[in-house]
């Protein structure tokens, strides 16, 4: 009975071995015909990844204010900080701007969106989403295959006494599971992320008087483009003479020994002739 017993744990090990060799592609055909049977049925649950991207504008001397305070209400809302940054600007060609991304519950965005619109002019709203929803499916019925066969032996193992070679064989199945079954729950936690929660992505920038509603704006505008094209006359003139000067520094005394060689020896045909 025990030779039997050991048989039969060999030829499952077999089989085990043969199929973690190629568990990606087995798992994914199931997992493929299980999401496409899930999306098939009408009630079937959408994961949806949504982003949002927004431009605000703030009067300058108050952007570090306004990007305090919205960092504030985000983390009041238990959203997730992925990534702030602040640049206070060094001159006309380097404004200051303050960028805020994060990830926070759907159902709190409207309350963020409205805390955004106290704190800014909002100049720019685009919106992103993506259907995750036959991938998360696919990643779902992967890891139930791989747990499937991960209890398997684990429960073949319980119940028999074999040798070391058969020990050390279902140790390395299941090292080979279990790497494989962490990598793709890893993913699942990632897709989670992505469908659960919302990315918001909030730019604050000065608020410039040619942007305000004012009478005022279209000759501010135009005296900032005007001013824009004089420095960029300036630089390319600077730029031009700074070519040039080199070869003029060589190039004219050269022409002016030249001319001078040439009145010269003109002068002397003159006087040969007569």
């Amino acid at each position: 009975m025990k030779f039997l017993f050991g048989v039969a744990v060999i030829l499952l090990l077999s089989a085990c071995s043969q199929n973690v060799g190629k568990s990606a592609d087995s798992t994914q055909q199931l997992s493929r015909k299980a999401a496409d049977a899930a999306l098939d049925t009408p009630a079937a649950r959408r994961y949806i990844a949504t982003r949002h991207k927004l431009l605000l504008e703030a009067p300058e001397a108050d952007l570090d204010k306004h990007f305090d305070a919205i960092q504030a209400a985000c983390v009041k809302l238990a959203c997730v900080v992925l990534r702030a940054d602040q640049n206070r600007g060094g001159g006309p060609y380097s404004p200051a701007q303050a960028t805020l991304t994060a990830r926070i519950a759907p159902h709190a965005f409207d309350g963020f969106l409205a805390i955004l619109l106290k704190h800014g002019k909002l100049r720019q709203h685009q919106r992103e989403s993506e259907d995750l929803t036959s991938e998360v499916i696919d990643v779902d019925a992967r890891i139930a295959n791989l747990t499937a066969l991960k209890t398997r032996i684990l429960d073949l193992l319980a119940k028999r006494s074999g040798n070391l070679e058969e020990v050390l064989a279902a140790e390395k199945q299941l090292s080979s599971i279990q790497a494989e079954l962490d990598s793709i729950q890893g993913k699942r936690k990632a897709l989670a992320g992505q469908t659960e929660t919302t990315r918001v992505e909030v730019t604050l920038v000065p608020q410039s008087l040619a942007a305000a509603d004012s009478w005022a704006a279209p000759v501010v505008e135009a005296a900032g483009e005007s001013g824009r094209v004089l420095m960029s006359s300036l630089a390319t003139l600077i730029t031009v003479t700074v070519a040039v000067l080199p070869w003029l520094l060589v190039g004219l005394p050269l022409f002016l020994w030249l001319r001078k060689l040439y009145r010269k020896r003109k002068a002397r045909r003159a006087q040969a002739a007569i």
